[in-house]
């Protein structure tokens, strides 16, 4: 499940800095989309739209949605229906038929490692994971 973690947010931080580069911008495109940029567009073949503090992209049928920390710059958070997404909708990960609580699982060992972590706000937990490495 690491590794596809990993690929899930490569995919995010490259997509982010096309963004970056194509509006010449330093900060989160999350932060910005609406004004300096459409919060729906299309970029190097990946469908996006904006929403919240969030975005949803998309590459040859795989969906990437995510959240961006409003308390930390770039974080990448994510629910667990929106990491299940991006497996469900993967060619290759699709096929190692994971349920929901097999990814929970999985994740639990992530957040055990050091990976990712719950989000906290004022000292509630929320089932919300926060890419921490």
């Amino acid at each position: 499940m690491e590794n596809i973690l990993k690929v899930y947010v490569d995919f995010i931080r490259a997509f982010e800095n096309s963004l970056k580069i194509k509006y010449n911008i330093s900060k989160n495109p999350c932060t910005i989309a609406g004004s300096l940029f459409e919060r729906k567009g299309t970029i190097n073949g990946i469908e996006y739209w904006f929403h919240g503090t969030g975005c949803t992209a998309e590459k040859d049928g795989v969906i990437y949605a995510y959240d961006i920390s409003i308390f930390v710059d770039d974080e990448i958070q994510f629910s667990l229906w929106e990491f299940s997404e991006f497996i469900r909708t993967h060619p290759t990960y699709s096929l190692l038929k994971y349920s929901s609580e097999d990814i929970e699982n999985e994740l639990a060992k992530l957040i055990d490692k050091g990976i990712l972590s719950w989000l906290v706000i004022m000292g509630r937990i929320y089932k919300t994971y926060r890419v921490i490495t």
